[in-house]
């Protein structure tokens, strides 16, 4: 009993305190940080620096509340206006017999329907990169690319291309442009492809073949720019399969999209380039070996699935308000995945969908993002 009355005499004591300053405020002068400002109070709004207290004359208590109501509600729209756009590209690759083999061609393109049904489950979109199984379609009459487009996914060229040590560059923009013509044929819209680099200038390549922009890039990208402008560890990469690795390394330098001039400094951006870098992430069964600096298996594990929703956190932590935001993971579909992972893993992603933290998107719809923010900034 003792103790709760000490308490009210304290809260009232706390009362007359607060109540004493409130009136000492009101009796104080009216401050401004400068002359000029001086000239605002008395005209009757309550604007710029003005508050209750420097300027009781056009300022009341509500006013604040409201300012400070607004400033809450700008910071918030700054985060909630600006998710993650997160995604997945899907490389349609290890199939070369499917043009011969009917069977084969059916096994794949079953695989290609089951994974995108799944997808849609949850409202997910994926982006199809492929070649090879655009000729096997016009073969077999069964035009899957097109029908996931009109599904709501993405597509795009796997090229795989220009990555040889003796490769001849003055081939390269007409091999670019015979694959986004043999894709184009399937009635499908194809603005990018991922699997173009090469010592030779691979941007200007895809220019010059009428692509957009690129996806997918790894650490052999390097070897287009001069030997002083190369990472140590990439200076002398012999392949693409040797140098493989997610790049740029920091996540941070991978979030956002860039404009590229030319193969010679690529990893600059140029308001003025012509071919725009969709920065990616790792192979989704991939995360567990680069956390280790191992090769990869391409086997999916929970120790993947762990380590994706870490870096996720650290995503959309560095988001930008001031910038368009990506984050997407590579899948090669060389052989069948653990669905019930993957269902998994689309389960997971769920509650930041749910939160406004991470929006799904396709590669080319994230290009399209990235268009609207340039023109408006």
């Amino acid at each position: 009993m003792r103790f709760y009355r000490k308490v009210t005499i304290l809260m009232v004591a706390v009362f007359l305190f607060t109540s004493c300053d409130v009136l000492m405020q009101s009796e104080r002068p009216t401050v401004f940080p400068n002359e000029k400002d001086t000239k605002l109070c008395g005209n009757g709004i309550c604007e710029g620096p003005e508050n209750p207290n420097n300027c009781p004359a056009d300022c009341t208590a509500s006013d604040d509340l409201n300012a400070q109501k607004n400033g809450e509600d700008q910071a918030k729209t700054t985060t909630e206006d600006h998710p993650l756009y997160i995604g997945i590209m899907v490389h349609l690759e290890g199939w070369q017999r499917e043009i011969f083999e009917e069977e084969m061609f059916n096994q794949h393109v079953s695989l290609i329907r089951e994974y995108a049904d799944l997808f849609e489950k949850y409202d997910a979109k994926l982006t199809w990169e492929t070649i090879d199984i655009a000729k096997a379609s016009n073969k077999w009459g069964d035009n899957v690319l097109l029908e996931m487009e009109n599904r709501g996914h993405g597509v795009g060229v796997h090229a795989d291309v220009g990555g040889q040590k003796n490769y001849d560059c003055a081939m390269f923009s007409k091999e670019l442009k015979q694959m986004k013509t043999a894709l184009e044929s399937l009635g499908v819209s194809v603005r990018h492809a991922s699997g173009v680099v090469s010592h030779c200038d691979w941007v200007n390549a895809m220019v010059d073949s009428g692509y957009a922009f690129t996806t997918g890039m790894v650490a052999y990208g390097v070897m287009s720019l001069p030997i002083e402008m190369r990472p140590e560890e990439y200076r002398s990469c012999p392949s693409p399969l040797a140098c493989h690795d997610t790049y740029p390394p920091k996540l941070e330098d991978r979030l956002h999209p860039w404009r590229m001039h030319s193969g010679s400094d690529w990893i600059a951006h140029d308001a003025n380039g012509k071919l725009v870098m969709l920065p990616s992430s790792q192979g989704l069964a991939c995360y567990q070996e680069e956390s280790v600096d191992s090769i990869c298996e391409q086997e999916f594990t929970e120790e993947d699935l762990r380590i994706f929703f870490q870096e996720l956190e650290s995503a959309i932590a560095l988001r930008d308000p001031n910038k368009v935001n990506v984050y997407y993971v590579s899948w090669s579909l060389g052989k069948p995945i653990d669905v019930s992972l993957m269902e998994e893993w689309l389960q997971n992603i769920q509650p930041y969908v749910e939160d406004g933290l991470v929006e799904w998107k396709t590669l080319p719809e994230m290009y399209d993002v990235y268009i609207r923010w340039e023109t408006n900034n």
